[in-house]
């Protein structure tokens, strides 16, 4: 129960830090006032036109979230090998970036990212935690 727990807690903690990073990525490069999050055509098209560093705020937030949710699932985490729930936070951020990226149509480059953004920083979140001296 403990180990669920910490990977819950995890993902938590991943979706508050990339909703963070994201809303400094929006307040440096603030969408189109008129840009309505109902409107798939509109976003679409906004994606084609943003500048690059304003999508490069999505892979650091993923990023950002995997790391600070692995170290903190690796830390509650019980058995002989906590950081392996770094990874599981990563895994799941994965699959939710997936489906973002399934969703809304996103450049070539940010697909090929995805992988990179949510494993390795959740792993290495997940080696930090395990080392329990947060």
């Amino acid at each position: 129960m403990r180990n669920l727990f910490a990977v819950v807690l995890g993902v938590a903690v991943a979706v508050f830090a990339i909703m963070v990073v994201e809303l400094i990525g929006h307040a440096v490069f603030p969408p189109p006032s008129e840009l309505r999050a109902d409107d798939p055509e509109a976003i679409r098209d906004y994606i084609e036109q943003a500048p690059f560093l304003a999508l490069a705020f999505v892979p650091i937030a993923w990023a950002t979230g995997a790391f600070c949710g692995g170290a903190v699932a690796a830390l509650v985490a019980g058995g002989r090998r906590p950081q392996r729930f770094g990874v599981i936070v990563g895994l799941v951020l994965l699959v939710a970036s997936a489906m973002n990226l399934w969703v809304i149509p996103h450049p070539m480059w940010l697909v090929l990212v995805a992988p990179f953004a949510c494993l390795i920083p959740g792993r290495l979140g997940g080696a930090l935690g395990a080392r329990r001296e947060l």
